[in-house]
Formats: structure tokens, sequence, C-alpha cells
């Protein structure tokens, strides 16, 4: 009943921090809604994925690493909010005039743009600070150093699992023709609103200590 309730925890403790909208579910849904659904599950993968070893680092015991380490937190927070301004930038320049014809997905892209894909997932989720700061704080204080390695397995198991749901879901839902319709039509305006959104939260935590 114990490994119950902890994994219980430990699970109730991630969820709302992984649908709560941040930089994986616009770079997810942005994905999904202009480009193709194998690219926007590649790069759910790659967040979920990140998910996981953020979770195994955590709970096996070096969450304390950035606390220990004051210059690799700085970094990860300058690093972090250079890719959150650098995402919004690139909102801004894919932002079409209206009226401008929409750009059509390739649909026969190549393996290697989806491992690009994936790749740019797991960029996401490593320097988002409400991974990290989830994981490095919350996660391990759900699952301290005591609890047997059995359980803080699965705990990490969970999170897979429970990530995966929401960010396919994210990517499957986005993708689905009907809006991508609606997003053909709002796209300019959404682009440079997400956009400086990014923008302004990256200057912010680059230089907030």
């Amino acid at each position: 009943m114990h490994a119950a309730a902890a994994l219980g925890t430990a699970l109730l403790a991630y969820l709302p921090a992984a649908v709560t909208p941040g930089p994986n579910f616009v770079l997810i849904a942005h994905t999904a809604a202009t480009g193709t659904r194998r690219s926007a599950v590649a790069i759910a993968l790659g967040v979920v994925a990140a998910g996981g070893l953020l979770a195994a680092v955590a709970v096996f015991g070096l969450g304390g690493l950035l606390a220990r380490t004051p210059w690799l937190a700085t970094a990860l927070r300058v690093a972090c909010g250079g890719y959150l301004a650098w995402l919004g930038v690139r909102l801004w320049w894919r932002a079409r005039a209206p009226g401008e014809p929409r750009e059509q997905p390739d649909r026969d892209a190549p393996p290697a743009g989806h491992r690009t894909a994936f790749g740019r997932g797991v960029l996401s989720n490593l320097t988002n600070p409400k991974a990290a700061a989830f994981f490095g704080s919350v996660l391990t204080a759900t699952l301290p150093p005591t609890e047997p390695t059995a359980v803080k397995a699965a705990a990490v198991a969970l999170i897979v699992v429970a990530s995966a749901a929401w960010h396919l879901s994210v990517a499957l839902l986005f993708s689905a023709p009907a809006t991508q319709r609606w997003y053909a039509h709002a796209e300019p305006a959404l682009n440079r609103v997400v956009g400086t959104v990014l923008v302004v939260l990256g200057i912010i935590l680059a230089l907030t200590p």
C-alpha cells in the first residue's frame, strides 16, 4: 500500500505539470497544425524521451545536481531562455501576410526529417524550465531516496506513459484536418502572438536570476 500511495502521489503531482501549456505544447501543436502528423508525433516522442530521462535522473539521486552547482543552473536558464526566444523569432519569420498561399507540408518527408523532429522534442524538454523545476524539486520530494528502487523505476515508467498519452494526444488532435483548416486561417495572427509571448518569456527567463 505504501508503494501504491507513493506512485499515486508521484502521478498526481506530474499530471498538472504535464497538461499546463508551455513550450512543449506550443511546439507540438504548431508542428501538428502546420506540418505533418508524423513530424508532430516525432516531436512528442522526443519530449516523452527527455521527460523519462529527467525523471530517472531525479528519482535516482541526482536531482540535487543543480542545487550543488549554481553555474550549471544559470547556464541551463540562459540556454532555455535563448531557445524560447529563438522559437518565437522563427514563428515571426514564418508568419505570412493575409492572402499569401500557405506552404503545403511535404507528407513524404524523408526519415531524416523525423529524426530532426525527435531531436527538437528532446531539446525542448531538456531546456524547459517547468520540467527542470518539477523533476528537480517536486518529484524528488515526492519520491525521497528512502523509497525502494523498484518503486522509483515504476514511478518513472508511469510518468513516461502519462507523458506519452498527453503529448501524443496533442499531436493527433492538432494534426486533424479540421484543426489544420482552422489554423490555416488564423496562422499569421497566432504565429505573431505566440512568437511574441515566447520571445518575452525567453528574455525574462534568461535575465532573471
